[in-house]
């Protein structure tokens, strides 16, 4: 790690090593999965010991007192056992429903603090429980979603768009591949009370897997824009522009794709382009000028009207965002990162120029270029970072990736060393951490020895959440190299645990609202919400290891919600990791 990283970056630090470390896991225990089950039927023996855990959980959820945290196991429940038991399943999203119904219903007091974040606790579950419905019985996901409706007044339109409008949207991309003629009546639905980009986003979903309900579509965003107020109407023409740019023939309708055409020329005209002063011309004559190419095919002599809105270095003066796609970035660059090449990566630049979107991209490049064995463009992608923290951030990654890619005991020597090199404790941890994660299973007697090493600064930390947080990591890291210690670590920590969370829920109301109808709330932040949450996500390295001494573990829980949680997080793991 940079020198020039100080201590107020610890928790971030630690946080990136097991960030990284969890999305890694998966991969790894599918891996042994996969192949153990084809041996000795290990991963049956995981599933079957992972639906008799959830079943039991399903059977207690109703003992808890917080409508809260029913409505949320059942959801998470309900998902899981479909596979396996869907009558169950379907009344476990009944039970969901109706707690979410009333939670929302009984909390809609926007003048009452701890009422309205319970409010919005029930509205963030109805999202999650609409998303997994969806994954199962879309004709379902559209009855929960207007069973559990919210009162109009109740929600502030954003740009345009209801809560409810945007649900209906994100159900409709979510269930285009399954139920494309859904789908569709859902984006005309919405169509009917405006432009959004989410309807694009449907339709890019739609594109992708169904033509015939893509022209359906095609032709309802075109019957809509004839009748827009493009200098009014925020979306209008960026959805226009989308479309004549992106969306032409012979995959659009040339009729109806001439249709549209004909509406831009129209409004333009309306607006007197062609004649209108540069102080009096509106937004929309700019724009026309980004579609010359296009509008030539159809009407060469209109389209020329439009050239003095071109500068001089023949680009458009428009102040209006063309678009390259709804969501281009989340949806048609990760499409590239996984399967393109390190240029087409690093083309993904021009177009997304924010810090954030750079550095995920050239990480992912230099990732790329590592994967194809070409160390040296792996550099030079960092070198050319322009950010000087970053730029020394990558390339000492790169560095410390080649120094663990093949170990022996120099190798093993150099990283220990440059370990002890780094001013700070937690930093010295951080790196440990990581260079373990990197050697992984393949060389299990190193990874140890730099955990062991990491370890030792852990226990030499101040007690308190960074200490806390430092064994977690272990633990997990532990689980990896199937060792037993990270077993002995939780062991050590849930008691711990035990009196943090004790000690928050006496304080509740103070320095944080933890508990709700007398329950742990499992959105609660804070430090110990943070710290719970954390574990919650790296169930899955102790349920890979050992499921059984796992769900022993969870049973020293002092409060049988976060036992039930506990149990619920192993079963997911269990079922995730042996069904692949």
């Amino acid at each position: 790690m940079s020198q020039k990283i100080t201590i107020s970056h610890r928790s971030l630090l630690i946080a990136a090593v097991l960030s990284i470390f969890l999305l890694s896991v998966p991969a790894r225990s599918q891996e042994s999965t996969a192949s153990a089950s084809k041996d000795d039927g290990t991963a049956a023996e995981l599933r079957k010991k992972g639906v008799d855990l959830l079943q039991s959980v399903a059977g207690q959820i109703q003992s808890l007192s917080s409508g809260e945290n029913r409505a949320r196991m059942s959801s998470i429940s309900g998902a899981l056992l479909w596979k396996y038991d869907e009558k169950r399943a379907r009344e476990l999203f009944t039970a969901a429903r109706d707690e979410i119904m009333t939670g929302l219903a009984d909390n809609n007091d926007r003048d009452d603090a701890t009422t309205f974040r319970a409010f919005l606790v029930f509205k963030q579950v109805r999202s999650d429980t609409l998303t997994r419905i969806a994954d199962h019985d879309p004709e379902l996901a559209l009855e929960f979603l207007r069973a559990t409706r919210l009162p109009p007044d109740s929600e502030p339109e954003y740009y345009g768009l209801s809560t409810e409008r945007a649900l209906e949207l994100r159900l409709a991309s979510q269930i285009a591949e399954r139920n494309p003629k859904l789908a569709v009546r859902l984006g005309r639905q919405s169509l009917a009370k405006g432009l959004s980009y989410e309807v694009m986003s449907l339709f890019e979903q739609l594109r992708k897997q169904d033509k015939e309900a893509t022209a359906t579509l095609f032709k309802a965003l075109v019957e809509k824009l004839k009748s827009s107020d493009f200098e009014n109407d925020q979306y209008a023409g960026q959805v226009a522009t989308y479309l004549v740019k992106s969306f032409q023939p012979p995959e659009a309708d040339a009729v109806i794709y001439r249709e549209l055409i004909s509406a831009l020329l129209a409004s333009a005209s309306s607006k007197n382009c062609a004649t209108v002063s540069e102080d009096e011309a509106s937004s929309f004559c700019y724009l026309m000028a980004s579609l010359i190419p296009e509008i030539e095919k159809y009407d060469a002599r209109q389209a020329h009207t439009f050239k003095r809105w071109v500068s001089e270095e023949g680009e458009s003066n428009s102040e209006i965002l063309e678009l390259s796609g709804p969501d281009s970035f989340s949806e048609q660059a990760n499409e590239i990162i996984r399967n393109g090449t390190v240029d087409e990566i690093l083309a993904l630049g021009s177009s997304n120029q924010s810090p954030g979107r750079e550095f995920q991209i050239r990480r992912a490049a230099i990732t790329k270029a590592q994967a194809n064995g070409d160390v040296a463009r792996a550099r030079k992608i960092a070198a050319e970072y322009s950010d000087e923290r970053m730029r020394e951030f990558l390339l000492q990654q790169i560095e410390r990736d080649e120094m663990v890619r093949a170990v022996d005991a120099e190798k093993l020597a150099a990283i220990q060393e440059k370990a002890r090199q780094l001013p700070k404790p937690e930093n010295r941890f951080a790196f440990l951490l990581e260079a373990s994660l990197q050697i992984g299973p393949k060389d299990p007697k190193s990874m140890l020895t730099l955990l062991n090493q990491a370890n030792q600064i852990a226990d030499s930390m101040k007690p308190g959440k960074p200490q806390v947080e430092a064994k977690l990591g272990l633990a997990m890291l532990y689980c990896l190299a199937k060792s037993d210690r990270g077993f002995a670590i939780m062991e050590s920590v849930l008691p711990r645990l035990n009196e943090l969370v004790a000690a928050a829920a006496s304080l509740d109301g103070f320095e944080n609202n933890y508990l709700h109808e007398g329950e742990w709330n499992m959105s609660g932040g804070g430090g110990v919400g943070e710290l719970l949450n954390e574990l919650a996500r790296s169930a899955g390295s102790f349920a890979v290891m050992d499921f059984d001494r796992a769900v022993e573990l969870s049973n020293q829980f002092e409060r049988p919600e976060l036992r039930l949680m506990a149990k619920l997080k192993l079963a997911e793991a269990a079922l995730s990791t042996a069904q692949r």
